[in-house]
C-alpha cells in the first residue's frame, strides 16, 4: 500500500503536457500547468538530495514528471509534487467525473468539515494529526480529544503515539501534508476503524483516495491563479485557502 497510494495518484497525469510554472516560497509551493493551478504546503527540508539536479526546476518538465516528485525524500522537492498533484485533481470536471466513478460518494455539503458532524463528536474519540486551530470550538464536545503532533506542544501527543492512539478512534482528521512527509499510508492502515478525513488545501481531490481508507475530502479549488502567485511570493501559508473556494467530498455519515 506504501507506494502503491502514490503511483495511483500519479498515474492519470498527463505526461504530454508541460508544466507552465513551478514557484517555490517559504511556506508553500505552486504549480501551473494545462491551464490549472494547484498549491500545497512545503517544508524546507533538503537532508537527501534532490531527484531533479541544479536548475532542472527551470527546465521543461511534464505534468507527471513534476508530479512523480512527490516520492522523493527531499521535502521542498515533494512539496513540488504535491502541488503538481493538486494541479490535476483540484479541478471541479476532474472531481465529478472521479466521483461519478465510485458508489455512495458525493460532493457534500459546503459547510466546514469540522462542522459538518454538530452533535457526532459527543463522547465520541476524535485524533487530529496537526493543529487545526479554528476547529477547536467544534471539537471540545468531543469525549476525548487526541492531537498528534511531530513538533508537540503541551497538552500534544508526539506523533509516534499514532500506533497506539489511531487504532482506536471514531474520527480522525489528517492534515494534506502528510502526502509530503510519507505518513499517510501508515495513518490510513491505523485508522482503518475510523472516520477519515482529508483536510486542507494541501489535499488532492482524487477519489482514489477512497480506495485506501479516507472517508472523507476537504480541500480547495484555486479560483484566482494570479492571487495564489503573489500570496506564495510573499510567503502566505494560506495562499490557497485565500485564492480558492472550499470543497468537500466523499460518504455521508
Amino acid at each position: 500500500m506504501m507506494w502503491e497510494l502514490y503511483e495511483r495518484l500519479i498515474e492519470p497525469i498527463p505526461d504530454d503536457v508541460p508544466v507552465d510554472e513551478i514557484l517555490v516560497g517559504t511556506s508553500c509551493t505552486m504549480v501551473r500547468a494545462g491551464g490549472a493551478a494547484g498549491a500545497a504546503a512545503n517544508q524546507r527540508l533538503e537532508s537527501r538530495p534532490r531527484i531533479l539536479g541544479e536548475g532542472e526546476w527551470e527546465q521543461e518538465l511534464t505534468w507527471r514528471q513534476a508530479a512523480s516528485l512527490i516520492n522523493s525524500w527531499n521535502f521542498l522537492e515533494a512539496g513540488i509534487g504535491a502541488a503538481a498533484i493538486n494541479a490535476y485533481y483540484n479541478r471541479k470536471d476532474v472531481l465529478m467525473n472521479g466521483i461519478a466513478a465510485y458508489e455512495g460518494v458525493k460532493i457534500l455539503e459546503s459547510c466546514d468539515t469540522f462542522a459538518a458532524p454538530g452533535d457526532g463528536f459527543a463522547g465520541k474519540k476524535v485524533a487530529t494529526i496537526g493543529h487545526f486551530h479554528y476547529a477547536e470550538r467544534y471539537l471540545k464536545t468531543a469525549g476525548e480529544l487526541f492531537v498528534l503532533e511531530r513538533d508537540p506542544r503541551e497538552g500534544d501527543y508526539p506523533d509516534t503515539a499514532c500506533e497506539y492512539i489511531l487504532p482506536d478512534m471514531d474520527y480522525i482528521y489528517i492534515t494534506g501534508f502528510t502526502l509530503v512527509n510519507k505518513t499517510l499510508p501508515r495513518l490510513l492502515e491505523l485508522g482503518k476503524n475510523a472516520r477519515v478525513v482529508l483536510v486542507g488545501p494541501s489535499v488532492p481531490m482524487a477519489p482514489v483516495l477512497f480506495e485506501f481508507g479516507v472517508r472523507e475530502l476537504a480541500g480547495t479549488l484555486i479560483t484566482d491563479t494570479a492571487k495564489t502567485e503573489r500570496l506564495v511570493r510573499f510567503g502566505s501559508h494560506r495562499a490557497v485557502v485565500r485564492s480558492g473556494i472550499p470543497v468537500r467530498a466523499g460518504y455521508e455519515e
